[in-house]
């Protein structure tokens, strides 16, 4: 068994829209197995959050009754402005934690996590609805989805924000405020060059639009989050969906199946 630990620390510059992060990544090893985690199995996930790892420096630390690696990593993140280390710590180690455990994909859908300030979950949310974009045949691969997120953070955030104010029992708005939110996408739409884009993000409106219930915010019998999510549609509201279109339909998405 693998238990990672993770510590963000150090001070980061907006430089070239290139900022350096000094991660110092525990992963300690059980009591019985004293090999190393090899390098080529954590690089493709911290390159997944947006991160390039420029150096390592393992170190053995050993006790008398067992013993662990430790991996310290530096990093590059490249993204648009300074990375705030204070605001993404804890959003990183968890999850750094769930990919990890498999309990969350590594893709590029994960660099929204440092870019664009969401949690694992969210990440989740909007990769979910991007399958559902693959199923109806709308055109632009996974890879495009997500990079398209990523280059528009302010609009991502926004579009999570919709899907709060719809769903989010804790924190569910009116009418208001869902209009009020969907008026500051497309203020921000106005502002993205790229048809594609535009497209793209537009769908996620409706999409999220088009969902009457999700067990997003359903916890558990442990308490935890679900480790799949679904999504209830009134599919003939979604446009240009393939015929023939059914007047409901329910998406269920988990990396279990993926």
């Amino acid at each position: 068994a693998v238990a990672p630990l993770v510590r963000l620390g150090g001070v980061v510059d907006d430089h070239a829209q290139c900022c350096a992060i000094s991660v110092l990544r525990r992963l300690a090893t059980n009591a019985n197995n004293r090999q190393r985690i090899m390098a080529a199995d954590v690089l493709p996930v911290l390159e997944n959050l947006g991160l390039r790892v420029i150096g390592e420096r393992p170190y053995e630390i050993t006790r008398t009754d067992s013993s662990c690696w430790v991996h310290d990593f530096d990093l590059e993140h490249h993204g648009k402005g300074a990375v705030e280390l204070s605001e993404v710590r804890e959003s990183f180690i968890e999850a750094f934690k769930k990919i990890w455990s498999g309990e969350a994909e590594s893709d590029a859908f994960n660099r929204l996590i440092i870019g664009s300030g969401l949690d694992w979950r969210e990440v989740a949310m909007l990769r979910a609805y991007a399958r559902y974009l693959k199923q109806i045949r709308f055109g632009l691969s996974q890879a495009y989805i997500a990079n398209a997120l990523g280059s528009h953070p302010d609009i991502t955030r926004e579009l999570v924000q919709l899907f709060n104010l719809r769903f989010d029992p804790q924190g569910q708005g009116g009418e208001d405020d869902v209009n009020a939110c969907r008026e500051r996408i497309n203020g921000l739409l106005d502002q993205v060059s790229s048809l594609n884009d535009d497209r793209l993000l537009r769908r996620y409106v409706d999409l999220m639009m088009a969902t009457l219930r999700t067990n997003f915010f359903q916890p558990a019998e442990d308490g935890q989050a679900k480790d799949y999510i679904s999504f209830k549609l009134d599919t003939r509201s979604i446009p240009d969906v393939p015929k023939p279109r059914p007047m409901f339909e329910i998406f269920v998405y988990s990396p279990r199946v993926e």
